[in-house]
This record gives C-alpha cells, sequence and structure tokens, in this order.
C-alpha cells in the first residue's frame, strides 16, 4: 500500500495527535542534555514510549519513523552510556519493537529493508557519537595536563625560590659570617698580647686580620654581584684544605694533626662545597667546642670522597641543630652535603669531643 493511499486514510485527528507525538519528542531531544543529568533511563524510557506510540499511529509508514528517528535516540544513548554491551543491548529491543510491530500489522515481508536502514543509520550515528567523544576526552585529557603541567610549573617556582633562599642563606653565612668570627677571634689574640706587651706578636696578627678582611670583603661582593660562591680559584683540593687548616692554625693556636690525601681533581662544585664545610667545622670547634686538638682526614676510599673531623672539647647535642636562632652552620653543612648527594653523621663523644663524617660520591 502507498503511502498516498495510507495518509488518504488516515482522519484529521489521527494525523495531528501524530504530529503531537513527533514534536514532544523534539522538544524533549532539545532538552536531552539537563534531562539526563541524573534519571537518564527515565529520558530514554519516554522518549521509546513516544516513537513506539507514534510508530502505532502511523501504520505502513512505521518503517520511516522507526529508521529516521530510532538512530537519534541510539546515538543519544551512545553518549550517555559510552559502553558497547548496553548500545547493543539498547539496539537489540529497538529490533525487537520493530519486530513485533511488523508481525503486529502483518508486514513482514516488507520489514527487511526497514531493518537494514535502521542498522546502517545506527552504524553512522554510533561512530559519530564516538568521534565526538574521543575528540572530547582528548580535549579534556589535553586540558588536565595541561594544568597539571602549570601546578608543576608553580611547585617548581616555589621550590626554586625556596632553594635560592636557602643557597643566599649559605652564602652569607659562608662570607660575612665566617670572615667577621675570623676578625672577631684575631682580634682578640691581638688584645691578649698587647696586654702581655708582646707588640712583634699582635702585629703579625694585625696584619693577618687585614688580609682576612680583605678577603672576607672580596667574597662579599662576589656572592653580591653573582649570587654565588667565591671560586677556590687557581689552588687544588688539597691546597685549599691545607690554607684553611694554616689560616686556622695561626687564628687559634689550636693544634691540627691532618691526614689529607691526594684526591685528584674535583668538580668545582664538589670542592667549593667540601672547603665551606671544613671551614664551617673548624668555625664551630673554634666558637663552641673549646677543644685543644683536631684531627682532620681527607680520603679516597672506593671512589668516594671522605671527610673527617675529630675535635676533643666539650660536644653538642645533635638535637639542637636548627633549633637556636642565629646558629645555621650546621644547617649549611648538611644542605650542602644533601647537595653533594653524600651522607653525613655526627657522634657525640659528651663530654670528649665530637666526630663528624662525611661521604660524598665523586663519579
Amino acid at each position: 500500500m502507498s503511502i498516498i493511499q495510507t495518509l488518504a486514510k488516515i482522519s484529521a485527528i489521527h494525523i495531528a495527535s501524530l504530529n503531537l507525538l513527533l514534536f514532544t519528542f523534539m522538544i524533549l531531544t532539545w532538552f536531552f542534555v539537563p534531562m539526563t543529568r541524573r534519571h537518564a533511563w527515565v529520558y530514554f524510557t519516554i522518549q521509546l514510549a513516544i516513537l513506539c506510540a507514534a510508530s502505532y499511529m502511523a501504520m505502513y509508514m512505521y518503517g520511516l519513523i522507526m529508521v529516521g528517528l530510532f538512530p537519534l535516540l541510539v546515538g543519544q544513548f551512545a553518549y550517555i552510556y559510552y559502553k558497547k554491551l548496553h548500545i547493543i543491548l539498547f539496539m537489540i529491543v529497538l529490533y525487537t519493537i520493530m519486530t513485533l510491530f511488523a508481525l503486529y500489522i502483518d508486514a513482514v515481508p516488507g520489514l527487511i529493508p526497514p531493518l537494514v536502514m535502521l542498522t546502517l543509520m545506527c552504524m553512522i550515528v554510533i561512530g559519530l557519537v564516538n568521534l565526538m567523544l574521543e575528540q572530547y576526552y582528548a580535549r579534556m585529557r589535553t586540558q588536565n595536563f595541561l594544568e597539571d603541567l602549570e601546578i608543576a610549573h608553580r611547585q617548581v617556582e616555589e621550590l626554586t625560590v625556596a632553594n635560592e633562599r636557602q643557597r643566599m642563606a649559605r652564602d652569607l653565612h659562608d662570607t660575612l659570617a665566617q670572615g667577621l668570627v675570623g676578625i672577631i677571634m684575631q682580634l682578640e689574640a691581638i688584645s691578649v698580647h698587647l696586654s702581655n706587651q708582646n707588640h712583634a706578636r699582635a702585629q703579625q696578627i694585625v696584619l693577618s686580620s687585614m688580609e682576612n678582611a680583605r678577603s672576607t670583603l672580596a667574597e662579599a661582593r662576589e656572592a653580591i654581584d653573582n649570587l654565588r660562591l667565591q671560586s677556590v680559584g687557581s689552588l687544588g683540593f688539597t691546597d685549599s684544605v691545607r690554607a684553611e687548616l694554616e689560616r686556622f692554625t695561626q687564628a687559634t693556636g689550636i693544634s691540627v694533626a691532618d691526614k689529607v690525601e691526594e684526591v685528584g681533581d674535583l668538580p668545582q662544585l664538589l670542592t667549593e662545597h667540601s672547603i665551606h664545610i671544613i671551614r664551617e667545622c673548624l668555625t664551630n670547634i673554634t666558637r663552641h667546642a673549646q677543644a685543644k686538638h683536631v684531627q682532620l682526614n681527607i680520603l679516597n676510599i672506593n671512589n668516594k670522597l671522605l671527610i673527617e673531623i675529630t675535635d676533643d672539647g666539650k660536644g653538642f647535642d645533635p638535637e639542637q641543630i636548627g633549633r637556636q636562632s642565629g646558629h645555621y652552620g650546621l644547617i649549611g653543612i648538611q644542605e650542602r652535603v644533601r647537595i653533594m648527594y653524600g651522607k653525613l653523621s655526627i657522634t657525640n663523644y659528651l663530654p670528649h669531643g665530637t666526630h663528624i663524617r662525611i661521604e660524598v660520591p665523586l663519579d
């Protein structure tokens, strides 16, 4: 039976009811997103019921409605659930409805073309929905990646600022603080020699103090200008250690027994950190330990730089490191050892002294 003959037999009320159903389907489709946020199954149940009613009222034109609107419903279903099993089950329901309706109106011989068309349209719609969702998820992954990258960038900036502040604190401590401590010790020694009428020795220490003051000023300027420590220059590591020990002995009069091996050419950064660690340890011995003897060992064992400093002073409580305001020398030592990927151990032999052991890989 042709479409024109079918339309001629349908009353105006019947056609108006059919259009009302299709208009309702269109309106619900327009509000598809907000209606499926909470109870999607209600939306699909209502829409499926509307299409079934519209197909029933269309009678022999049911194929047009099913082929034209069922794929739209399948596409919406695929968009919401996006699972192959759910989509297959939903399409089975649609095929079942079409088959039962064809049996109801005795139109089974003409069922195959609508089923083929429905399958083809559903494949096209599902493919488009799948492509759209893939693009959407790819865009979301890119956006999340950019957000994570921005967070990581902020964390790196914060970490860089924190590390820079720590490095600047070490710079100030290792230039101004250590230099001023050395000058103060020399001035105290000058005062003692002047009291004992030992003017010649006092004059020697005055000259040494002037040299140390110039050196401290130069290092401070270098740290301010370049935001980095002054390089040990042309001196090698061993010669730099000897110079530190000589300066310590002249300023304090404390005897130092040393065992310093030739460790070869070390990287500049490792040399600078090691020299400042040794200088800080000697400064702490001078200021706090009240020691009479110091032992310094620098060895190369299994391709590791071993630095050992032992004194016979009064010792200290390692748990107080970082808790006393104004005392940051040992914190600086810990930071430098960490930067060099080394290991630091402090053994306290109260009241007989302190042993500091540092191992740094040379690879």
